[in-house]
């Protein structure tokens, strides 16, 4: 064999082996990966304070999950909702802003996902009131998803073989509509309770597993602080939803909730959603643009950098608890300086330490609410 057909030899074996290997990758594909018994999403809230939840139906959240981690529902394949709500995060992201599917940023912060079932509005500025309407509208966001048409959603979808069956378990038959997907994904983001923290475990006990540290936080939070004036209830964030200025900034570029500020008739200037602060720990960084980064930096604007917003939360100015000027509820301390806590460093690490126990480990961890894509063989 002469050197000219050893070296012609040698090249085409090259690009055989290249070939092989190229449609060896090629061949890999996306697809979900389900447990054989479905998973008893609708059972994770019993006996709990989430009521609403218990009406998750197991089917649709399991198809539900299936679309919250399939990156065929952006235009370009190649983000997913739970590219932004990440489980180890409390389904929160992991930057200040998110990265969508050209590579844009979000304007806001993505808000942590946490029983959505007990809540009346979503979104930093409120503007959705409907579950089923909130968990499309990323899919269709020319920033985050980029599906601006719902019948090219549908499209893709019944392309993919693996959805048939599930929208069959879910509805009874294999149709595939733009409202059985916003359906599915809200039973299945109804279905992320989050329930099971150290805080819920020593209820019944009074507490009695609390550090000294952590039990000097919460009297701080409930009792000498107005920290559950605004993050009250089981959710820690209030009753149902509600808006305030926590005094961010003296003026906001991004104005947040619209509409009137009920005491001065003008208009609203940083006004946005009370976030829950459960799993609070995990979901920075935080505000509504995440400019703060730890919650030790959270504790020390709320006792010290309060800025001086004519529409200020009344929760946030001197006399908070009836001490001010003014103790009639219809004659807020709206004269009063902001609050200044003049916290010790004990008291900081206090708020901090109990902050900690809102963590709920089995929900960033259970496999229920997990990525299940896995690569396998296109068949």
């Amino acid at each position: 064999m002469n050197m000219k057909t050893q070296v012609f030899l040698g090249v085409a074996l090259t690009l055989m082996v290249f070939a092989c290997k190229k449609d060896e990758t090629a061949a890999l594909v996306r697809v979900p990966q389900l447990p054989t018994t479905t998973d008893k999403y609708a059972e994770a809230a019993s006996g709990s304070f989430v009521t609403n939840a218990t009406a998750v139906d197991n089917q649709k959240a399991t198809l539900g999950r299936v679309l919250f981690y399939d990156t065929q529902l952006s235009v370009n394949n190649s983000v997913s909702c739970g590219s932004c709500h990440h489980q180890q995060k409390a389904f929160a992201d992991v930057g200040a802003s998110s990265t969508g599917f050209g590579g844009g940023k979000t304007t806001r912060n993505t808000p942590a996902i946490v029983n959505a079932s007990m809540q009346s509005s979503y979104f930093w500025d409120m503007r959705e009131s409907n579950l089923q309407n909130m968990v499309t509208q990323p899919i269709a966001n020319h920033l985050e998803m980029g599906l601006e048409q719902p019948d090219y959603l549908v499209l893709k979808l019944k392309n993919l073989p693996y959805y048939e069956s599930l929208f069959t378990n879910a509805f009874g038959d294999g149709t595939i509509n733009s409202s059985r997907i916003g359906e599915a994904l809200s039973h299945f983001v109804s279905a992320l309770v989050s329930v099971r923290t150290e805080f819920d475990a020593n209820v019944s006990t009074n507490f009695a597993g609390y550090s000294e540290l952590e039990e000097m936080g919460r009297q701080l939070f409930f009792n000498e602080l107005p920290c559950a004036q605004c993050h009250g209830g089981d959710n820690f964030s209030g009753w149902g939803s509600i808006a305030e200025n926590i005094g961010l900034d003296d003026h906001y570029s991004d104005p947040g909730v619209p509409g009137q500020d009920w005491m001065t008739g003008e208009q609203r200037n940083g006004w946005f959603k009370v976030p829950s602060l459960r799993n609070v720990a995990l979901t920075g960084p935080y505000m509504h643009d995440g400019r703060f980064n730890t919650l030790e930096e959270v504790v020390e604007f709320y006792n010290s950098g309060i800025q001086d917003h004519d529409q200020l939360s009344f929760a946030l100015r001197e006399g908070w608890n009836g001490g001010g000027p003014n103790t009639d509820i219809f004659s807020p301390n709206v004269d009063s300086p902001p609050l200044r806590m003049n916290l010790t460093t004990l008291e900081k690490n206090a708020l901090v330490a109990f902050l900690h126990t809102l963590t709920d480990e089995q929900l960033i961890t259970l496999p229920m609410y997990s990525n299940p894509f896995v690569l396998a063989e296109n068949q």
